[in-house]
This record gives C-alpha cells, sequence and structure tokens, in this order.
C-alpha cells in the first residue's frame, strides 16, 4: 500500500520551501534590516509601513515584493545561485546555437571567396566574445568586459524630466562619460552619441570623457566594471572642472597613488560570477582640506575608505565591490561642507559614476550637493524638483554626469 504518491510528494516539497521563505523573512522582526547591500552596491528596499492610501494604489504592495527579496536573510547569497545556474544554463543552450553559427559563417565565406577572391577579412579588427548572453562580451583576448554599443536613437533620454530641466534658470552643464555602451571599437566614429543627446537635453555647456582607440579606452576604465578607473575619474574631473570654471581653473593634482593587493572583479564579474579580472585595485590619493559630509541629511562618514587601512588590512573577499566600497556607496543625498563661504555652492546630479570625483569637484566651492535619482523620492518620499532645490538651498549651477544608461533608458531592445 502506497502512503505517499508523487503528487503528495511535490506538494510537501512544496510546503516545505515556502515555509522556509517565510520564516527566513519572518527573521527580519528579530534583526536589524539592512540599508544597502556592499555586493550590488545600492539602497535596499525595507519592510514598509501599511497605508491605506499605498495600498490602493498598488504601491504598498510594489515596496513589499521588493522588501522581499531584498531584506530576506541570504538574499545576495541565493541570488548568486540562481544567476550562477542560470549563467550555466544559458551557455549551454548558447553552445548549440553558435555550432550552428559557425557552420553558417564557414558556408557564406566559402561563397564570398568564389565571388571575389581577393577579398580579405579586415585585419586589427575587434571580435565581441559572448560571455553572458545578450549582454557581456569578452573583447578578443584581452581580459575586458564590455557591453555591445547601442545607437542613441535607441534610448529615451527622459529619466531627468525635460519639463523640469526646461525651467531651470541656474547654469546648468552635463558631462558624458563614453562607456563601453556607447563604443563600437571596430569603429568609434559610428555614433555620435553626445550630439544625439544635446538635441534632447538643452543645456548651458557640454564636455565628455571619450577615447581614440580601445588601447586608450583601456587607460579609463577596469577591465571588468562599467565604471572609470582612478586615471579615468581624475580625467573627468579635469574635464568637469574646465567645463565649470574655464580652462585657467586650478584643479587638484595628485599627491601620490596606491595599489592594493587585491584583484578587482568589477560589477561585470560579481554580478555574473565570472572570475576573469588580472588588474589590481589601484588608486590615486589626494591631500584635501577637512570637510563634513552629510549622508541623507545625516552627518557621517561618507564610504568605507577607512577600512583600506594597508596593503594587508582592507576588504579581500573574491567579490568585493572595491570601488563602491573605497569611493562610497550610492545615496539619494550627499552633501560636502568645506567650509569656503567666499566660494559658491552647486549641485551635481549623477549616480556611481560621480561617487569617484564627488570630494574633488567639491573642495572648489563652499557646498556641494550630490543626488542620485534613483533613491531620492524612495527615501524622500517625493518627486525632486531642480530649480526649487537650488533655490532653496542657494545653489548657483548644477552638473548632470553619467554614461548613457544613467541619462536615459533603452526603448528598443533586441
Amino acid at each position: 500500500m502506497k502512503i505517499f504518491n508523487f503528487k503528495t510528494i511535490v506538494s510537501i516539497i512544496y510546503i516545505f520551501f515556502s515555509a522556509l521563505i517565510l520564516c527566513l523573512f519572518a527573521s527580519v522582526v528579530f534583526r536589524v534590516q539592512k540599508d544597502t547591500s556592499v555586493e550590488e552596491n545600492r539602497t535596499l528596499q525595507k519592510v514598509p509601513s501599511f497605508k491605506v492610501s499605498e495600498f490602493i494604489s498598488g504601491e504598498y504592495q510594489t515596496k513589499m515584493e521588493n522588501s522581499i527579496g531584498d531584506q530576506l536573510l541570504w538574499s545576495a547569497e541565493i541570488k548568486y545561485g540562481v544567476k550562477q545556474f542560470y549563467n550555466q544554463l544559458t551557455k549551454t543552450v548558447s553552445s548549440f546555437e553558435k555550432e550552428k553559427a559557425v557552420v553558417e559563417e564557414a558556408v557564406e565565406n566559402v561563397t564570398a571567396e568564389k565571388e571575389d577572391e581577393n577579398v580579405q577579412k579586415d585585419k586589427g579588427k575587434y571580435v565581441y566574445k559572448e560571455v553572458v548572453k545578450d549582454k557581456i562580451y569578452r573583447l578578443d583576448d584581452s581580459g575586458y568586459l564590455v557591453e555591445k554599443a547601442h545607437a542613441p536613437e535607441e534610448y529615451c533620454f527622459e529619466l531627468y524630466k525635460p519639463e523640469m530641466l526646461a525651467k531651470v534658470t541656474y547654469p546648468k552643464y552635463l558631462f558624458f562619460i563614453m562607456s563601453s555602451e556607447s563604443a563600437d571599437f571596430n569603429d568609434l566614429h559610428k555614433y555620435k552619441t553626445l550630439d544625439y543627446i544635446k538635441t534632447k537635453m538643452p543645456m548651458t555647456g557640454y564636455s565628455e570623457l571619450t577615447y581614440n582607440s580601445f588601447d586608450e579606452y583601456k587607460k579609463y576604465f577596469y577591465q571588468t566594471d562599467h565604471h572609470w578607473n582612478y586615471n579615468g575619474s581624475y580625467h573627468g574631473y579635469v574635464k568637469i572642472m574646465k567645463m565649470l570654471e574655464g580652462d585657467d581653473v586650478e584643479v587638484l593634482k595628485p599627491s601620490g597613488a596606491h595599489t592594493y593587493d587585491a584583484v578587482f572583479e568589477g560589477s561585470y564579474a560579481r554580478d555574473n560570477l565570472l572570475r576573469s579580472a588580472t588588474q589590481k585595485f589601484h588608486v590615486y590619493l589626494f591631500n584635501l582640506k577637512p570637510y563634513k559630509t552629510y549622508v541623507n541629511d545625516v552627518e557621517k562618514e561618507y564610504g568605507f575608505r577607512s577600512w583600506y587601512v594597508s596593503d594587508e588590512d582592507f576588504p579581500h573577499k573574491t567579490y568585493s565591490n572595491h570601488y563602491g566600497l573605497y569611493y562610497g556607496d550610492d545615496r539619494a543625498k550627499v552633501v560636502y561642507d568645506f567650509n569656503q563661504p567666499d566660494k559658491e555652492s552647486i549641485l551635481i546630479l549623477g549616480t556611481s559614476f560621480t561617487n569617484a570625483i564627488n570630494e574633488l569637484i567639491a573642495s572648489h566651492y563652499n557646498k556641494t550637493h550630490v543626488l542620485d535619482f534613483r533613491h531620492y523620492k524612495e527615501w524622500y518620499g517625493y518627486d525632486f524638483d531642480v530649480q526649487d532645490y537650488m533655490t532653496k538651498n542657494k545653489l548657483s549651477k548644477v552638473v548632470i554626469i553619467g554614461n548613457i544608461s544613467s541619462l536615459g533608458y533603452r526603448i528598443n531592445k533586441d
């Protein structure tokens, strides 16, 4: 006589795992909820307070759903495990597709050779080798992970609302970072991204971090991360200050440099569990005047630079987010106060790209407010208005800093 049939066993397993997930989430009651995820370099959604208006609009349900994924015990480890399984699955599927593509390419090559025996493959061209399906590519055997570029016309540039920017009466500037999302390394002149952005985001002035070759790109960006490295961020800082204050501005010079004995696995590697980096984490050092920082209106140290004590004493996890740890993670608002009342105060709008240069730019001003649009409404509970904020805080100019995906969002996905 059968005690358990297959359907009963499946039901028991389902009930067990459902109960386990509920227990993991219920543990939030007995522990402090996390504000940020160091591994993912972002602010986490906390369990929301119940509000009838938000429940009716559906906003409460959305927040609760996000909090379950963010506050669940071992959520980061679970996400990495799921991601690893997904990558292995897509890798297996893509291997069959690639075998088919190789055969088709061979047939096409033979046909082309018969049509014109003098045709030769272009030398010096870069080959994008897919690592994560339709997302991350390795450029030849360089060890660099990049994203494939897309035309700027495929993006909608309304993250910073056009009507909001249009009513700003203060000088407003935009600094564009040409990350791999905008660079076809086989034809770097293929996309005129900044020229297109200018038609969508009218500003007082513009500047950009660009390059003329893949070798030059490697000087400015991390091997496995979308962020600019110590050299790229410093180069960007200099260009931003010249855009804001003119070519004669006296910029900070590095007082030294330091290389930590840690290979930096960047966001492309961390998010997809790819251990392919070979570069160690390197930073410039600067002699700055004493200053205060206010994170979301609370005076406190911004970032975790104090953890980087020496070559041997710093975070050693394989997937430590050294960029986010050293320069600071993403917050809704960070205010730098250099106590220079004879100088003006400014506003910086950006994402994690600004973290590496906030204090450098801020050293030129009295107070510098740095806001991240992605987290502002979530933290403060209301929409942000540039003109009103600048008037209220007596700020004299605003600069937006970002790459294409932090200025707009892609609407024509393959």
